[in-house]
């Protein structure tokens, strides 16, 4: 590791301030995720898959409002960098107008069209029914979590990160505590199922709506909104979030509805199949905690420094997150190794479905060495370094050119086993990978983006 990187105190207390919020609220939310598969899980392997291929589209819309109040931290990062609050309230108050208006849509949609939702991912009657049951109720959520999460992400980008673990531990506490009284009909409350489980969603995510919005208007002092700046508009702003915003937004809902097509490939594969790799997915996402966080950190500081004009010291700390994400992605695929064992024997499902969980996650401990180049990469240095374009052809490129398409052949054409297919999916990790090392053999990428003059470029 880069001796400039270590003795830099100023650099390492920055990034640990930044990251450890963030990576406590992934682990409170995985661990909220955890307990709901864990407890439907009791039910039976049709509710497990149900809710697994119910979320899809949730997974949709919560990578769409992130795409979209990531595109505004883009900006809010350099302004802040600028020491310009007022831009930073109206870029979140036009990222929130527009996040609202696609909560109340995609809601909608999920609850007066259940069945077809769920056709899209399996034809299985069993799990039809009861993913519909699960979404007529879940829809509901969809709002609450466009306002809270909008906010979240957008503060986030000038150092406003601790309360999103308060909200996330709320959300833990209160989701995982409905769930058990109204999964299982506990202390004399009804036993509702799948259908509780949904309840327990909806109720969390409007705390945590109410838990932002207090904190937003009532505590915060370093933006201090008030109502009226929800109604604040520019056009120059405007243009300027369309401009950087709507690539990530962009990159973001392919990206989801590519990964959805990869559940959907799954789920024709059956319910065995569709439980083992959501007992993969949640072990990957917890090895990869560490990841994220110092990717959101990564995009605040280098954006920070951008705005800042401190081109040289961005420059030199690109340099170090790329030798922190290799150190991450050795310590993710010791960990996924490590788990694998104890987190598929807690699941009340067939020893055909833990075996096959276990496969996954041995390829995926290979995947997470790539993932950690590309997710610091993509997330935190070409977004945070006003390359939202590029990133957006990255993530893109592997994934609809290569490991979507692998996937499909592998699976309906050339009838390949399921381990096989599996994998299939993950190849857009490595072909990412030489991308980005294609892109960042210079610094040319790096520019200001918040419209003050003409952007600023690195030389070489």
């Amino acid at each position: 590791m880069s001796r400039s990187m270590l003795k830099d105190r100023q650099f390492l207390k920055t990034l640990v301030t930044l990251m450890l919020p963030i990576v406590a609220q992934n682990l409170i939310t995985l661990a909220a995720q955890m307990m709901d598969s864990l407890m439907l899980g009791r039910l039976g392997q049709i509710e497990l898959s149900a809710s697994s291929l119910a979320n899809q589209p949730f997974f949709i819309f919560n990578l769409l409002i992130f795409g979209m109040a990531s595109g505004s931290s883009v900006l809010n990062a350099q302004f802040w960098g600028k020491g310009d609050v007022r831009s930073i309230k109206i870029v979140i108050s036009i990222c929130l107008k527009v996040a609202l208006t696609v909560s109340i849509l995609l809601g909608a949609a999920v609850i007066i069209f259940p069945e077809t939702v769920m056709r899209i991912y399996t034809d299985d009657p069993e799990i039809i029914a009861a993913g519909a049951e699960y979404l007529k109720i879940v829809g509901f959520c969809y709002f609450f979590f466009g306002l809270s999460n909008t906010l979240l992400t957008t503060i986030r980008s000038v150092g406003i990160v601790r309360i999103a673990v308060i909200d996330s531990i709320f959300s833990l506490v209160c989701n995982s505590g409905l769930n058990y009284l109204l999964i299982f009909g506990s202390f004399g409350f009804p036993k509702l199922g799948i259908r509780g489980a949904a309840i327990a969603t909806v109720i969390a995510r409007m705390g945590e709506a109410v838990i932002v919005l207090v904190y937003i208007l009532v505590i915060d002092r370093k933006l201090r909104f008030k109502i009226r700046d929800f109604w604040e508009f520019d056009v120059g702003l405007l243009k300027n979030y369309l401009k950087n915003g709507l690539p990530v937004a962009f990159n973001e809902v392919l990206w989801s509805v590519g990964i959805s097509i990869q559940s959907m490939v799954m789920g024709r594969l059956g319910a065995s199949v569709v439980s083992a790799s959501q007992i993969a997915s949640i072990v990957q996402q917890f090895s990869s905690v560490l990841i994220f966080g110092v990717a959101n950190a990564a995009a605040i500081i280098i954006g920070n420094d951008i705005g800042a004009g401190k081109m040289e010291r961005a420059r030199e700390r690109v340099t170090w997150f790329r030798i922190i994400g290799v150190i991450l992605g050795i310590f993710a695929s010791c960990l996924i190794l490590g788990l694998s064992g104890p987190v598929v024997s807690f699941y009340n499902v067939p020893e055909e479905t833990k075996q096959l969980a276990t496969e996954m996650l041995r390829v995926l401990a290979v995947i997470v060495l790539f993932v950690a180049q590309t997710g610091i990469g993509v997330v935190g240095l070409l977004r945070g370094g006003g390359d939202p374009r590029f990133a957006l052809f990255v993530d893109l490129a592997g994934l609809w050119l290569v490991a979507t398409p692998a996937a499909l052949l592998s699976a309906f054409v050339f009838g390949a086993p399921v381990l096989v297919v599996y994998a299939c999916t993950k190849l857009d990790e490595p072909v990412k990978l030489l991308m980005l090392a294609w892109r960042m053999r210079n610094h040319r990428w790096m520019r200001d983006v918040t419209g003050e003059g003409a952007p600023q470029q690195l030389d070489n």
